[in-house]
């Protein structure tokens, strides 16, 4: 899957190190990876790990002096496809409700849904089974977001269940299959 325009998503989850697995081996594999963040993302992971990944500025802040005001559109036009990865309950349940304030869920609400949109849940077990989340997830799902399964097995917390983020190869398995 070379040359295609990804943008990435990152969410606020310890999961983040693997979210930068994916993006490197998308790099290593031709594609031109933008990625953008949450400002919780940032306590997981810097934009300097971010930007010399991809050797693109990580876009962070809507309102930043360098920025337009219109990444978020332009941003939406250029991707391919788009996957939010790590994807937190925080995010998913605002996206679904139509929150936007921060720089990924604006992304989120200006998404041309004649291209694919990857969600990838990283989150405590009870987190991911809260009916609000499970509820969210159903809503995206129907709306046209793919929702790669989150692995069972030891969480971050020490906790035993449902919420890990699939391995990078099953992420990246995914957004090839996406892009088909």
């Amino acid at each position: 899957m070379p040359n295609k325009n990804i943008l990435f998503l990152l969410s606020g989850s310890v999961a983040c190190f693997k979210a930068c697995a994916v993006i490197s081996a998308l790099v290593k594999q031709g594609n031109c990876v933008q990625t953008a963040v949450t400002p919780n993302a940032l306590q997981f992971i810097g934009p300097a790990t971010l930007q010399g990944l991809t050797g693109r500025p990580v876009y962070a802040d809507m309102f930043a002096p360098r920025q337009s005001g219109t990444e978020h559109i332009s941003l939406s036009k250029w991707a391919d496809v788009t996957v939010l990865c790590p994807a937190s309950a925080d995010v998913l349940n605002k996206m679904a409700a139509g929150v936007a304030d921060d720089c990924v869920t604006t992304l989120f609400l200006a998404h041309d849904f004649a291209k694919p949109f990857l969600a990838v849940p990283a989150m405590n077990s009870r987190m991911f089974l809260h009916p609000a989340t499970q509820a969210s997830l159903e809503k995206l799902q129907s709306w046209g977001v793919r929702v790669l399964a989150p692995q069972t097995g030891r969480l971050a917390c020490g906790d035993d269940g449902p919420g890990r983020m699939p391995e990078p190869e099953t992420v990246l398995a995914a957004l090839a299959e996406a892009l088909q």
